[in-house]
């Protein structure tokens, strides 16, 4: 997949019931949220990024947050199986569209439990936060996907936050 591509997916209307864990927020204006994702849309784009837009899944409220559901490494996906079972749904438009890229696509399978918030990426090696969101064998299934394509896959105990990049 080119380096400059970017997968997106719209608010759904149920964003103000997604899932908090960590941070008292105010209600979600799900007419703001949708300016603002359209202008971080425009600005992608301006940035010289292609966006691809994911099929809407407007009965998961947390579906805008495509990046939890695929981690891409060279030309591999690997769609996730989220820690939070209410999330599980949103694979399907993804699948889809990065099979539309050309990308061959692994899944992470039970018991394994992988959050894309939890992996980080930084040349060709992939931290991959152990804790709430993702397990030992999801973690394990990212060294199954990677490490064969030169990638260094790295756990790192996570605590008191949702996610490695929350931390």
């Amino acid at each position: 997949m080119p380096s400059k591509k970017a997968l997106v997916r719209r608010p759904s209307p149920k964003l103000a019931e997604g899932l908090v864990t960590h941070i008292e927020r105010e209600e979600v204006d799900h007419g703001r949220a949708v300016e603002q994702w359209d202008a971080y849309v425009e600005a992608l784009g301006a940035h010289g990024w292609e966006t691809l837009e994911v099929d809407p899944a407007d009965d998961c409220p947390d579906s805008v947050f495509v990046e939890d559901i695929v981690v891409v490494y060279r030309n591999v996906a690997l769609l996730t199986r989220p820690g939070a079972e209410s999330r599980r749904a949103e694979t399907a438009g993804v699948e889809e569209a990065v099979a539309r890229l050309g990308c061959s696509v692994n899944w992470v399978w039970e018991p394994g439990t992988l959050d894309g918030g939890d992996v980080l990426k930084v040349g060709d090696t992939i931290y991959v936060g152990r804790g709430g969101r993702t397990n030992a064998a999801g973690v394990q299934q990212v060294r199954a996907a990677f490490e064969p394509l030169g990638a260094r896959v790295v756990a790192v105990p996570v605590s008191r936050v949702l996610h490695l990049k929350s931390a």
